[in-house]
């Protein structure tokens, strides 16, 4: 009896391992991975022209929230990193207003075929592509334009824009607000930020394109380890502020579900 246990054990590690193969090689060529940004304040979708409270209980009009995402990677349940032409590997998150248009999903295209447990990827623009010059940005810088999401050249690109009214105790209602977060070109802080986020098993392959939904935490750049009071400074283009901003939209996102889905 023994034996007969151990056999049928074997012959269930055999057909288990045998399965696994069978996905592996069935798993060949390429196809896109779309990518939809799904933003909110805490709990609730972000809507523009609505109102939110903040840690601080300052209620929040939102206008604008725009970003740049940049420099995907995407790590396999092997540890092979799949890292996104560079060239390509810029874009804009909006959820548009004042004439711009509302964008909130991108498309990784061609990614090879495989089984991706992680993603990577930049907030911002990084330095080293920023020194490559203004030629090199092409319609990026002009698409970043259109985005209100540049100063002149020499002080590059707006990274993250959170804009609107706010009214607190400490200040008359409606007092404008505008975080704008960035390095300011080659000069002062790196504002830049990377992060690596875990998530559901995406199985890319010739049959399979699948998309990932991140939500998107607004309320993180006023509420994340740093808290930061808009009655105390209501525009934020840099100083300590900005890099505290920064660190907490390290916190801004997480990957909250994947579709796995047939598509040619």
């Amino acid at each position: 009896m023994k034996k007969i246990t151990i056999l049928i054990i074997t012959l269930l590690i055999i057909t288990s391992c045998g399965n696994n193969e069978e996905l592996d090689s069935i798993l060949d060529g390429k196809n896109n991975v779309k990518i939809e940004f799904d933003n909110g304040f805490k709990n609730d979708k972000l809507i523009l022209g609505s109102a939110y409270t903040n840690a601080n209980e300052e209620i929040l009009k939102i206008t604008s929230f725009d970003y740049i995402v940049s420099n995907f990677t995407l790590i396999s349940d092997k540890g092979e990193e799949i890292k996104y032409l560079k060239e390509n590997n810029y874009f804009i998150i909006s959820e548009g207003g004042n004439d711009k248009i509302k964008n909130t999903g991108i498309i990784l295209k061609d990614i090879p075929a495989g089984k991706y447990t992680k993603i990577k990827f930049g907030i911002g623009v990084d330095r080293e592509r920023f020194l490559q010059g203004q030629a090199v940005q092409g319609d990026f810088w002009t698409l970043a334009e259109d985005y209100n999401l540049t100063w002149s050249w020499q002080a590059g690109y707006k990274f993250i824009v959170l804009e609107g009214t706010f009214t607190s105790d400490d200040k008359e209602k409606d007092a404008p607000f505008m975080l704008h977060i960035a390095s300011r070109g080659s000069n002062g802080d790196d504002l830049y930020r990377e992060i690596e986020l875990p998530m559901d098993l995406a199985i890319v392959s010739n049959e399979q394109s699948p998309q990932l939904h991140i939500k998107v935490n607004a309320s993180a750049m006023l509420d994340g380890n740093e808290k930061i009071k808009l009655a105390d400074q209501s525009t934020v283009m840099g100083g300590p502020n900005a890099l505290k901003i920064a660190d907490n939209c390290k916190d801004m996102f997480f990957v909250h579900h994947v579709h796995n889905a047939n598509h040619h």
